[in-house]
């Protein structure tokens, strides 16, 4: 099985996630595509990616056959993915697959939330049985990290990259870590977006106002995925890609 690069694996995440949380706009248009990849919602890291790149990461795609090309029912060429046929996982593990695709390395507690959007209703302690048995594979599709300085919970990752997702968010995340580790943090200014207020609470999860604060920014995450569930379905019933 061919490993994905950092765009292939956002495309394959979006797919999946858009025919789990929006199936009346799947398959998916290059146009659809584009959006969904660089949506500044449930990503990790928000990417930019241009339409060439969108492009040529489908070509590579198809000929890995890790998405199929749906002809017919409009000029317009949809896309599907093939991940059940690649790995040959049943239909229950794609949710676990499409978050950690399209947000990087999660633990089970994280992912409760992320998953249920998708459709799947679980609790960590299923979620973490359901990574179990994708790291038991003979050929394993996940894997357990290492514990990080001030995480409670081990994350989980996706094992179907080539490494090059790792250079973008990664090591980025390491580098924070290490300079935590060297020297104490200062009183740091009020963070915007999800991915920085989630890696600020990591270091006070024991804080009553943390967790407020997680929960305010999840009841924003799952307004702004309404929205664009309902973006996505005006787009496809009225025929614009």
């Amino acid at each position: 099985m061919e490993r994905l690069d950092r765009t292939e694996q956002r495309i394959v995440g979006v797919l999946i996630e858009k025919q789990l949380a929006v199936p009346d706009s799947y398959p998916l248009s290059e146009n659809a595509l584009v959006a969904g990849c660089n949506q500044s919602s449930n990503r990790d890291p928000v990417m930019e990616l241009r339409s060439f790149e969108i492009s040529g990461a489908l070509m590579a795609l198809h000929e890995k056959e890790w998405v199929g090309r749906v002809e017919g029912g409009g000029r317009v060429a949809r896309y599907r993915h093939r991940t059940e046929e690649r790995t040959g996982v049943e239909a229950r593990f794609l949710p676990l697959l499409c978050e950690l695709l399209v947000r990087g390395p999660q633990a089970p507690g994280a992912l409760k939330p992320r998953v249920a959007r998708l459709g799947w209703t679980a609790t960590p302690a299923e979620i973490e049985a359901a990574l179990q048995e994708l790291a038991a594979l003979p050929r394993p599709l996940a894997e357990r990290q290492p514990k990080r300085p001030r995480e409670r919970d081990h994350r989980w990752r996706h094992l179907l990259g080539d490494g090059s997702e790792v250079g973008a968010g990664e090591a980025a995340e390491s580098s924070g870590a290490a300079d935590d580790v060297v020297k104490p943090a200062p009183v740091a200014a009020p963070a915007t977006g999800s991915a920085s207020i989630e890696s600020a609470l990591g270091g006070s999860a024991a804080g009553e106002h943390g967790a407020e604060l997680a929960d305010r920014v999840q009841r924003l995450e799952e307004r702004v995925d309404e929205l664009q569930r309902l973006v996505d379905v005006l787009r496809s019933s009225s025929g614009i890609d």
